[in-house]
């Protein structure tokens, strides 16, 4: 299964074929360079999993497009501010198959333009329920306490594997479960079903974090659209890694070292066999993501939910 098979909804597609449109006119501003900065990445495409999210979560209640974009739009503008501030942390210079704004304009740009996009994105939000905002709000501080975890944790040899899962349900998880509370919310799903949403959200996202560090170990620039092994360079040890780490002390000897090698410390991982069991626990969380969908009626949107949580463990095997 590839990028895009997974999603058979007719309805959530047409949809979303408004999106970049929105996003355009969100961010539209006097400054041409601060425009340009803004929509880089979004011009690039992306997945959009998180409007899809959205869009499909409202199918199982009253769907209205236009709110429904609205707030699928402001999303992907936090998704991608998020991209932004990531990558000045990490100091990446590629993001999806080209140069990261960091890379092209300096890193106060980057910065000043991801905060633009929330900025905008909120705008959009305050058009919506109050239920809605405060939904978003609370997600962006979770999202910015994970943020700030993991640069605390940066080269901890001795972070625990429960500490990060907490960072990734923070950082990762909450920008999939979000859209699936926001999807049920304007719909007006009925309160079992969208609890079963976001908690399908929540797991989904923690199964496609540990398929993409997986990935981010032993992909290519190529396949990925940016540069593997960017995690070890900054020192954020994924879930791979710290459970060698609790086995192995040469893989602790190499990571203590001025300049650790990430090709050598990604070598020691992959042979280990840790990545195997890791990806076994990405599709636990897969499957119990899709046992949630037990409660929703039967429809296409539930086909797509239960084809992306296959798909995403899959594409990492």
């Amino acid at each position: 299964m590839t990028d895009g098979q997974w999603l058979v909804s007719a309805r959530t597609e047409r949809t979303l074929a408004g999106l970049d449109r929105r996003i355009e006119a969100a961010v539209a501003s006097a400054d041409v360079g601060l425009r340009t900065m803004a929509v880089t990445l979004a011009r690039r495409g992306g997945k959009r999993l998180r409007p899809a999210l959205l869009l499909l979560s409202a199918e199982f209640g009253a769907f209205r497009a236009e709110p429904l974009l609205d707030a699928a739009a402001a999303l992907e503008m936090f998704h991608l501010a998020s991209l932004y501030h990531d990558d000045v942390m990490d100091r990446a210079p590629t993001r999806r198959h080209g140069p990261s704004v960091n890379a092209l304009w300096g890193e106060p740009a980057a910065v000043v333009a991801g905060t633009f996009l929330v900025s905008q994105a909120t705008r959009l939000l305050a058009g919506l329920p109050d239920a809605c905002g405060r939904a978003a709000a609370g997600a962006m501080v979770r999202l910015c306490s994970g943020q700030l975890l993991e640069t605390e944790s940066a080269f901890d040899t001795g972070l625990t594997e429960g500490a990060h899962l907490d960072i990734l349900r923070r950082k990762t998880a909450t920008l999939f479960e979000l859209p699936c509370r926001l999807g049920a919310l304007l719909a007006e799903v009925p309160e079992e079903q969208a609890e079963a949403l976001a908690r399908y959200g929540a797991e989904l996202g923690l199964a496609f974090q540990l398929a993409d560090d997986a990935l981010d170990l032993r992909g290519s620039a190529a396949s990925m659209g940016k540069q593997p092994l960017n995690d070890l360079r900054e020192g954020v040890y994924t879930l791979p890694v710290l459970r060698l780490l609790g086995r192995d002390e040469r893989l602790r000897t190499l990571l203590a070292e001025i300049e650790p090698d990430p090709a050598q410390v990604a070598g020691r991982v992959l042979a280990s066999g840790v990545v195997e069991e890791v990806l076994e626990e990405a599709g636990t969380l897969a499957r119990d993501a899709r046992d949630r969908l037990g409660v929703l009626p039967g429809n296409a949107a539930r086909d797509s939910l239960a084809l992306l949580a296959s798909y995403a463990v899959a594409r990492a095997a």
